[in-house]
Protein backbone atom coordinates (compact mmCIF):
# COMPACT_ATOMS: atom_id res chain seq x y z
CA UNK A 1 0.00 0.00 0.00
CA UNK A 2 1.33 3.39 -1.00
CA UNK A 3 0.85 5.92 1.77
CA UNK A 4 1.55 9.53 2.59
CA UNK A 5 2.08 10.80 6.10
CA UNK A 6 0.81 14.29 6.90
CA UNK A 7 1.13 16.77 9.77
CA UNK A 8 -2.27 17.14 11.50
CA UNK A 9 -1.61 20.87 11.97
CA UNK A 10 -0.21 22.26 8.70
CA UNK A 11 -0.93 19.27 6.42
CA UNK A 12 2.68 19.16 5.13
CA UNK A 13 3.87 15.82 3.81
CA UNK A 14 6.23 14.20 6.32
CA UNK A 15 7.51 11.33 4.19
CA UNK A 16 10.36 11.30 1.68
CA UNK A 17 11.27 8.03 0.01
CA UNK A 18 10.40 5.30 2.50
CA UNK A 19 11.01 7.40 5.65
CA UNK A 20 8.87 9.67 7.83
CA UNK A 21 10.76 12.78 8.94
CA UNK A 22 10.11 14.00 12.49
CA UNK A 23 11.85 16.78 14.42
CA UNK A 24 12.64 15.76 18.01
CA UNK A 25 13.95 17.14 21.27
CA UNK A 26 15.57 15.00 23.97
CA UNK A 27 15.49 15.52 27.76
CA UNK A 28 18.57 17.78 27.56
CA UNK A 29 16.65 20.07 25.15
CA UNK A 30 18.95 19.06 22.27
CA UNK A 31 17.23 18.98 18.88
CA UNK A 32 17.57 16.50 16.04
CA UNK A 33 15.82 14.76 13.18
CA UNK A 34 14.43 11.22 13.34
CA UNK A 35 13.77 9.11 10.26
CA UNK A 36 11.05 6.56 10.97
CA UNK A 37 10.04 3.63 8.80
CA UNK A 38 6.80 4.10 6.86
CA UNK A 39 5.92 0.46 7.54
CA UNK A 40 3.73 0.21 10.64
CA UNK A 41 5.33 -2.19 13.10
CA UNK A 42 8.88 -1.53 11.86
CA UNK A 43 10.59 0.37 14.67
CA UNK A 44 13.84 1.16 12.87
CA UNK A 45 14.85 4.75 13.65
CA UNK A 46 17.70 6.60 11.97
CA UNK A 47 19.25 9.64 13.63
CA UNK A 48 22.54 11.51 13.62
CA UNK A 49 25.07 9.78 15.93
CA UNK A 50 25.59 13.05 17.85
CA UNK A 51 21.87 13.35 18.71
CA UNK A 52 21.92 11.39 21.96
CA UNK A 53 18.76 9.62 23.06
CA UNK A 54 18.83 6.91 25.72
CA UNK A 55 16.70 3.77 25.46
CA UNK A 56 13.53 4.45 27.50
CA UNK A 57 13.94 8.25 27.37
CA UNK A 58 10.78 10.26 26.75
CA UNK A 59 11.25 12.62 23.81
CA UNK A 60 9.13 15.35 22.28
CA UNK A 61 8.29 15.23 18.59
CA UNK A 62 7.36 18.04 16.22
CA UNK A 63 6.42 18.65 12.60
CA UNK A 64 9.61 19.62 10.73
CA UNK A 65 7.60 22.10 8.61
CA UNK A 66 5.48 24.07 11.09
CA UNK A 67 7.21 23.02 14.35
CA UNK A 68 3.86 22.09 15.96
CA UNK A 69 4.04 19.57 18.77
CA UNK A 70 2.61 16.23 17.61
CA UNK A 71 1.60 15.16 21.14
CA UNK A 72 -1.95 13.84 21.50
CA UNK A 73 -2.70 15.18 25.01
CA UNK A 74 -6.35 14.13 25.12
CA UNK A 75 -5.45 10.50 24.36
CA UNK A 76 -2.31 10.06 26.50
CA UNK A 77 0.55 12.32 27.58
CA UNK A 78 3.12 10.00 25.95
CA UNK A 79 1.45 9.43 22.57
CA UNK A 80 2.09 11.43 19.41
CA UNK A 81 0.02 11.48 16.24
CA UNK A 82 0.19 12.08 12.51
CA UNK A 83 -2.18 11.39 9.62
CA UNK A 84 -1.73 8.51 7.19
CA UNK A 85 -3.35 8.89 3.75
CA UNK A 86 -3.71 5.70 1.72
CA UNK A 87 -3.60 5.34 -2.06
CA UNK A 88 -7.36 6.07 -2.24
CA UNK A 89 -6.90 9.32 -0.22
CA UNK A 90 -8.61 7.80 2.83
CA UNK A 91 -7.16 9.30 5.99
CA UNK A 92 -6.52 7.54 9.26
CA UNK A 93 -4.80 8.61 12.43
CA UNK A 94 -1.47 7.06 13.45
CA UNK A 95 -0.52 7.27 17.13
CA UNK A 96 2.89 6.19 18.43
CA UNK A 97 4.86 6.21 21.67
CA UNK A 98 7.15 9.05 22.66
CA UNK A 99 9.44 6.74 24.62
CA UNK A 100 12.59 5.97 22.63
CA UNK A 101 12.81 2.25 21.93
CA UNK A 102 9.22 1.48 22.87
CA UNK A 103 7.31 -0.50 20.24
CA UNK A 104 3.80 0.91 20.24
CA UNK A 105 1.73 2.15 17.27
CA UNK A 106 -2.00 2.46 16.59
CA UNK A 107 -3.77 2.94 13.25
CA UNK A 108 -7.23 4.42 13.84
CA UNK A 109 -10.07 4.70 11.35
CA UNK A 110 -13.62 5.78 12.14
CA UNK A 111 -14.55 2.11 12.67
CA UNK A 112 -11.52 0.24 13.98
CA UNK A 113 -8.23 0.36 15.82
CA UNK A 114 -5.28 -1.73 14.76
CA UNK A 115 -2.31 -1.97 17.11
CA UNK A 116 1.32 -2.78 16.34
CA UNK A 117 4.29 -3.59 18.57
CA UNK A 118 4.85 -5.52 21.76
CA UNK A 119 4.15 -2.43 23.94
CA UNK A 120 0.83 -1.51 22.29
CA UNK A 121 -1.28 -2.63 25.25
CA UNK A 122 0.62 -0.41 27.67
CA UNK A 123 -1.31 2.85 27.23
CA UNK A 124 -4.86 2.51 26.20
CA UNK A 125 -8.12 0.77 26.46
CA UNK A 126 -8.50 0.14 22.72
CA UNK A 127 -12.30 0.08 22.98
CA UNK A 128 -12.24 3.79 23.86
CA UNK A 129 -9.41 4.84 21.52
CA UNK A 130 -11.61 5.84 18.57
CA UNK A 131 -13.67 8.25 20.67
CA UNK A 132 -10.56 9.76 22.35
CA UNK A 133 -8.66 10.46 19.14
Amino acid sequence: MKANYICPHCRSFLNVGDKIIIAAKNNKKEKGILLLSMELGDYTILKHPSFNIEEGEKINMFCPSCNSNLKKHKVHKNLFGIIMQDDEDKEMQILFSGTYGEKCTYRITDKEVESFGKDAGKYLDLDNLISMS
